[in-house]
């Protein structure tokens, strides 16, 4: 049965029924790390969340496609203001390594970490170093129209030429002006002609690693332009999903906006899809949270409190518990994380393991019919799923299947393994407690009685149990074949 899928889009504000632009194949931008430090457990959490959306859309039949970037070069240390140093600049002049090296080294952590909690790798991993002859050729165009102007090197987008700015975020012209969003809070650079303006070209200082040489002279490109760039070029002018985490909807997703229809006139992302924060006691850090709520805070670099995959796992905790607990709250609600939380996550992943462990597998194959109650199950998984991601749903229905008495323990483990392509908990690799090994004897007689009862023979399907029983065998008649126990 089809059922449709829906996502709550950013721009709409509202949940709406999922229709790819070329069904079945479904183009994802997912924006990926800025590779100058380890990746925290909030990011992780957003690729998490891009992670169960490709998910879902494969178990509804679509073929996905995700594009992940690496930035590598122009994200700037005050992303809203456009102020301070290059992150990857700033990292290589404090620790003496080159550029390149730290993002080579923290792109390879990334990949570590994105596979540890069972993150399927994209398809494609564009690094912005690699395609600066790309955001050349963007920015250029965005001359010629008009919407961006060039001053001492640099090259800005003028806000004010693309009327359709704010449409995201709600950040317009007008309430830019008025204070929002940071940007009119700067001092007005000498060569921009207005705060909300933003750079699609930086002109390079000599001492920078990372320079290029451009029409309007050395330099690098602005975090914006990149993954604009990137997207029209490996997914089009128009793609069906763009993700990120929802510090990214201002400026960065609107400016993408800007850029990308600045340049084609088309709507280029038919579907945005933001997860959100994860908060933290403030007692693992030993912080004040004066002013911000019941012992909880952002997580963030800027605040001191970052915590790592790695730091988990010194913890004593698996980083598939971890995902275990990002599975018990909805991916645009604020997440508290805890000792105690990812404690409990980690007994209810053990617990979910040892049922597992207890079913036997089947000995029928995985193409034969559901039996009506696993139909029932799989109905409410699907429905659960395909409500916007709702998977603290999904996952409370598989916990329930390993006592499902309604269904044979071997269909049990079929089911739960049907849900896992969903969950990614790696249950597949769980091993029944106590396997046992079948002679090729008993195997053959299996096949015959289901031969026979296929064909109605009950007299010789009866025989052939009998002699199965002789064996010190438990023979149990499911709709899927014969089950030994």
């Amino acid at each position: 049965m089809i059922r449709p899928v829906y996502l709550y889009d950013t721009l709409t504000r509202s949940k709406q029924v999922f229709q790819p632009l070329n069904a079945p194949r479904v183009t994802i931008y997912s924006c990926g790390p800025t590779v100058y430090k380890d990746i925290h457990i909030g990011n992780l959490r957003t690729f998490a969340m891009t992670d169960w959306l490709r998910r879902v859309l494969e178990y509804n039949g679509y073929t996905v496609y995700l594009v992940r970037n690496i930035t590598d070069v122009g994200h700037l240390q005050n992303d809203t203001e456009e102020s301070g140093e290059d992150k990857l600049e700033y990292e290589a002049r404090v620790t003496g390594h080159s550029a390149y090296e730290i993002a080579e080294r923290y792109t390879r952590q990334y990949e570590q970490d994105s596979t540890a909690i069972n993150i399927l790798p994209p398809h494609l991993a564009p690094k912005a170093t690699e395609h600066i002859p790309e955001m050349i050729d963007m920015t250029s165009h965005l001359l010629e129209r008009g919407l961006a102007y060039e001053a001492n090197g640099n090259v800005y987008y003028a806000v004010r030429n693309f009327p359709a700015y704010g449409q995201l975020s709600g950040n317009t012209l007008a309430s830019l002006q008025a204070g929002a969003g940071g940007r009119v809070q700067l001092e007005i650079a000498e060569d921009k002609r207005a705060a909300e303006d933003f750079a699609l070209w930086k002109r390079g200082e000599a001492n920078r690693q990372m320079n290029w040489a451009s029409p309007w002279g050395t330099g690098f490109p602005g975090w914006h332009i990149e993954c604009s760039a990137m997207a029209t070029k490996y997914l089009g002018e128009q793609f069906d999903i763009h993700t990120g985490g929802v510090d990214l909807v201002f400026p960065h997703h609107e400016d993408e906006i800007a850029q990308s229809q600045g340049v084609s006139a088309k709507k280029p992302v038919q579907y945005w899809v933001h997860g959100e924060f994860i908060n933290i006691s403030s007692r693992l850090f030993h912080q004040n949270t004066e002013g911000e709520g019941d012992d909880e805070m952002k997580m963030s670099r800027s605040k001191g409190n970052v915590i790592l995959l790695s730091h988990l796992q010194e913890w004593g905790f698996e980083p598939l518990a971890f995902r275990y607990s990002l599975l018990t709250a909805h991916y645009r609600s604020k997440m508290n994380f805890t000792r105690e939380s990812l404690s409990a996550a980690q007994n209810a992943l053990n617990n979910l393991r040892a049922d597992l462990a207890e079913l036997p597998v089947m000995l029928y194959d995985t193409d034969d019919p559901w039996s009506d109650e696993s139909l029932r199950q799989r109905d409410a998984f699907h429905v659960a799923i395909n409500d916007d991601m709702d998977l603290p749903v999904a996952l409370s229905i598989a916990r329930e299947v390993p006592r499902d008495q309604k269904i044979t323990t071997g269909e049990r483990r079929r089911l739960l393994l049907d849900f896992d392509r969903v969950l990614g908990l790696r249950l597949d690799t769980v091993e029944p407690r106590a396997t046992r090994k079948f002679s090729d004897e008993v195997l053959a007689l299996v096949k015959q009685r289901d031969q026979a009862r296929a064909a109605k023979n009950w007299r010789e399907s009866d025989s052939l149990r009998s002699q199965l029983q002789a064996m010190g065998l438990e023979v149990r008649d499911t709709p899927q074949g014969t089950e030994l126990a």
